[in-house]
């Protein structure tokens, strides 16, 4: 089976022609090209990218909407490295993200097969070329010669001047900026500093939409989310009465009719509560459907949602990888997660008459900053569905949370008699909730040693060994050295080639011998990688085609 999974490898037609109809679409849509400032909040693979590129591309020729620029900020850890080697990588930042959002003006003129000479007629700063090799060499952690002549006096009035240009332009009365990948997650200077230029693009007839992930994403002292700007949800709760329709109407616009036919309503119907109303990862488990050949349709079910959730724990370990002062953090909240896990599926198979999936954790004491990071980022990777809060008497406030389907699924709480069937999960979604949640307290869900350990790892100076007070510590406090954080970026650069999904040891074993690539640095940095690879036996263009665009998905995936 093959169709892309990844909103933003599609082509403009198919993201006109397969984004699904429903109620929380409609209305993210509505809100989206409304006036105001809006976040834009789902995890990873809720389909953000893939609304914002849809309504770009519908009011392109529709002149009763208002002019809309869409640009994506998911290269911008590629600009990490600059914040550990020089003193302005703030204001390069700055400057990236603005040399961004004008290209998207480009990009909206190219689109449309105009001319954008009036631009720079209007002031020379409008340069496309310019904007273009800016992006590119900033990327790369070079370009300060273009930066010092040409991006540093990038302005948000620039920004503002050339919008408002665009509106007049093409008649239209207002405008939408879509900033997507805005969730700049794995690094917080670069994050509170995008949204700074998100508050003061907050102008009259201009509406800046950002996509961010739940949870996680932090906005720094001057932005107030909850005050500032509307925040629009895009996560399809699996207790929503369209929940079903909803990701009937994804499958019945990516499917063809003999896949349609092929696959029976039951397992359809499990598939779309174990993907936790996550189109990707519904998606994913239908692609690994239709290529499963060898077993029974029962163990190519169980074998298929037993892969998913290996995959949903590797996203969620993966950040402790690119946060490592976490490492510990998300450690835990793996043991309490499966705590949560097993308790709600315990108590839901006791009676598979209503629904009871509902866990709800005590407000307490004994719930740290650092405890309530750690379940922020159980949801950031979508594996616990956040509800409101409910209180059950004075001093009993309860934070209500659904673990996600497939751990639920795996772990039995859906059985009917010794194992699994196709039906249990989705008759029990229309069936009547228990009246109250499962009750915790957070400490009941984890040991004492556990609950000491939710710590920072923090490395030590490297000159005397001395532990770090806290992240933003800059001096060591016993000999004064510079503390000096590791790069993120850089760290995904050493990466092994061997390290790389996909590619055989054979093939490696080959690449070693006849060429000097070793890397995935060694891979990205080369001015022709093709023509390096091709140096080996029996690689041709095409399969060294197929290794870059290997390489090339590992960085974007330990990069998100």
């Amino acid at each position: 089976m093959e169709f892309e999974e990844r909103a933003d490898q599609l082509s403009t037609e198919e993201i006109s022609t397969s984004l699904a109809d429903g109620e929380i679409l409609k209305k993210a849509r509505q809100k989206l090209l409304a006036t105001g400032a809006k976040l834009l909040i789902g995890p990873r693979g809720t389909g953000k990218t893939h609304l914002m590129r849809y309504i770009y591309s519908q009011s392109l020729l529709n002149k009763s909407s208002p002019l809309v620029l869409y640009s994506s900020f998911n290269r911008y850890l590629h600009l990490e490295p600059l914040l550990k080697k020089t003193p302005d990588a703030l204001k390069r930042f700055h400057s990236w993200v603005l040399a961004r959002i004008l290209l998207s003006a480009f990009d909206y003129i190219n689109d449309l097969s105009s001319s954008g000479d009036f631009l720079k007629d209007l002031d020379p700063i409008y340069d496309e070329q310019k904007l273009r090799e800016l992006i590119s060499l900033l990327e790369r952690g070079s370009g300060v010669e273009l930066y010092e002549s040409f991006g540093q006096f990038l302005t948000v009035d620039h920004v503002i001047r050339a919008v408002r240009s665009l509106n007049a332009r093409f008649n239209r009365n207002r405008a939408v900026l879509l900033l997507d990948d805005a969730a700049l997650s794995l690094s917080d200077q670069y994050l509170v500093a995008f949204f700074e230029i998100f508050r003061v693009l907050k102008v009259e007839g201009i509406a800046p939409k950002a996509s961010v992930y739940p949870g996680t994403t932090q906005y720094g002292p001057t932005f107030h989310a909850s005050h500032e700007v509307e925040e629009v949800p895009l996560w399809l709760s699996v207790e929503d009465p369209a929940y079903s329709t909803i990701m009937g109407d994804i499958a019945n616009r990516r499917l063809s009719s003999d896949q349609q036919k092929s696959i029976s309503p039951d397992i359809l119907e499990l598939f779309k509560y174990t993907a936790f109303g996550i189109p990707r990862v519904f998606l994913r488990l239908l692609r690994e459907f239709f290529s499963e050949r060898a077993g029974t349709s029962q163990s190519k079910v169980n074998k298929i949602i037993d892969q998913q959730v290996e995959l949903i724990g590797a996203e969620y370990d993966s950040i402790a990888l690119k946060l490592k002062q976490f490492s510990s953090v998300i450690q835990i909240g793996r043991s309490f997660f499966s705590n949560a896990v097993m308790e709600v599926s315990t108590l839901q198979n006791k009676d598979l008459s209503r629904r009871n999936i509902v866990l709800g954790i005590l407000q307490s004491g004994d719930r740290t900053l650092l405890a309530d990071r750690m379940i922020k980022f159980l949801i950031e990777v979508g594996m616990i569905f956040p509800l409101q809060s409910v209180s059950h008497g004075q001093n009993r406030k309860y934070d209500r949370y659904i673990p996600h389907l497939a751990f639920l699924y795996q772990s039995g709480a859906f059985k009917e008699g010794k194992r699994n069937t196709f039906r249990g999960l989705s008759e029990l979604m229309m069936a009547t909730p228990a009246k109250h949640p499962l009750r915790r307290e957070f400490k009941s869900l984890l040991s004492s040693r556990e609950l000491a350990d939710l710590k920072l790892d923090l490395p030590p100076c490297k000159k005397c060994g001395t532990q770090r007070f806290n992240d933003s510590q800059q001096f060591c406090h016993n000999c004064g050295e510079p503390l000096v954080g590791s790069s993120l970026f850089e760290e995904c650069m050493k990466l092994p080639l061997s390290e790389v999904p996909g590619i055989s040891e054979t093939l490696i074993g080959r690449i070693h011998q006849d060429t000097n690539i070793r890397s995935v640095s060694d891979v990205v940095i080369s001015q022709n990688a093709s023509s390096e690879l091709q140096k080996a036996n029996y690689v041709g263009p095409r399969r060294a085609e197929n290794i870059i665009r290997k390489v090339e998905l590992t960085v974007e995936e330990f990069l998100s």
